[in-house]
């Protein structure tokens, strides 16, 4: 199955998790998955994990993962944030993995069930603070029920986060996959071997989708030109940049960066869900 990175135009999300399959892929910030209703069959970092209600599932920054199969009444709770939302656990996100990055319901406590019932059901805004509190409330009481290990002690398994993490922090440079094979200190066969058969995506696709996905938030800035963003993404030419924005979004940079401009002039109109309680389960 095929890898691709995900850009998502919000740093902070929490609502109802997706209803349908999605295909395998990666992002920077931190997605947590909870069920509570039905059954979600997931891949997280090459393992296969089948959540039942009560159970929870944490996906650290660039590792890559699925939703292979939903059952058709599963509904359950989502939260996507970026590492430093919550400060207390930047640290562990960065630097960290999960032995194993799902949590059963027969671990989870009284805490943890009143985080996820406030937040189904709480209509605030995400960023309120109310929220966040139930959301570090979450993590806290999530986190503390994971044993956790720093990336350097991981091999194979914490391997493709070490490659997406590189690629991420030198996207935008002169970035080859021979000289990133350097910087990970592994061989060009090893690298060209992952990109081929477990990853199953290009490695300068795969840059450009991170470099668009950096112009993309680079464009809310109305201090910057197009041409400035072309050459801070990494491009040598607007001509090139033209191209290559077309093919990850299907419309050309300054028509995008209109839209996205008059998009942050609108207000906002905030939206709430309500499910069933989690303290049932």
């Amino acid at each position: 199955m095929s890898i691709f990175y995900e850009s998502r135009s919000e740093n902070l999300f929490i609502g109802s998790m997706t209803s349908y399959p999605f295909p395998l892929h990666v992002h920077e910030i931190v997605e947590l998955a909870c069920v509570l209703q039905g059954e979600v069959a997931m891949q997280i970092d090459g393992q296969a994990y089948v959540l039942r209600p009560g159970d929870i599932a944490v996906v650290f920054p660039l590792i890559p993962h699925s939703f292979d199969r939903l059952s058709p009444d599963s509904r359950g709770l989502a939260a996507f944030f970026l590492a430093d939302t919550i400060p207390q656990f930047t640290n562990t996100f960065l630097n960290a993995l999960p032995e194993t990055p799902v949590l059963r319901s027969a671990c989870v406590n009284a805490d943890t069930r009143l985080a996820v019932e406030r937040l189904m059901n709480d209509p605030d805004g995400d960023a309120s603070p109310i929220r966040l509190a139930y959301l570090h409330l979450l993590l806290a009481s999530t986190l503390s029920k994971m044993p956790l290990r720093p990336i350097g002690s991981y091999n194979e398994q914490g391997l493709a986060y070490r490659v997406f993490k590189y690629i991420f922090d030198h996207a935008c440079e002169d970035i080859t996959l021979e000289n990133t094979a350097r910087g990970l200190g592994i061989s060009h066969s090893h690298l060209s071997h992952l990109f081929s058969q477990r990853f199953h995506i290009n490695f300068r696709r795969f840059v450009n989708a991170i470099r668009i996905d950096k112009a993309r938030m680079l464009m809310r800035d109305p201090r910057m030109t197009l041409t400035s963003i072309c050459y801070s993404c990494g491009y040598g030419n607007i001509r090139t940049f033209r191209r290559a924005f077309v093919r990850e979004t299907g419309m050309l940079p300054g028509e995008y960066q209109q839209r996205q401009r008059g998009k942050d002039r609108s207000p906002s109109i905030p939206t709430g869900d309500h499910t069933d309680s989690f303290a049932k389960l």
